[in-house]
């Protein structure tokens, strides 16, 4: 079995620091996460003047949980897209290669 290394690591969200696991070589990933995650946290406190760090918390996961939605539709329909124009392709190569057999006779 294979073992993942894992270095503990803090973040900062809204002044807490929190101490966390994280797999060896994306400390900087998480690190630019937790920092995207206190933009969004910091963003929604400005507008909404909510100070709770949980209902924060919560929102900030909604408006990721949407971006993310969105993002896998996106990617959904480009990869049925790309599949429509790979069949389309394929089809136009067979009739060339039928057509090009066809005169060859």
């Amino acid at each position: 079995m294979l073992k993942v290394s894992v270095n503990r690591i803090s973040i900062n969200l809204l002044g807490r620091v929190f101490t966390v696991s994280c797999p060896e070589g994306e400390e900087a990933n998480l690190q630019a996460v937790a920092a995207n995650l206190d933009d969004i946290m910091q963003q929604i406190r400005q507008r909404t003047h909510i100070h709770n760090r949980e209902e924060l918390a919560v929102m900030a996961a909604l408006q990721l949980g949407y971006e993310l939605s969105k993002e896998k539709n996106r990617n959904e329909s480009l990869q049925n897209e790309m599949e429509q124009r790979i069949l389309l392709l394929q089809n136009t190569l067979e009739q060339a290669l039928v057509e090009h057999t066809r005169k060859a006779e």
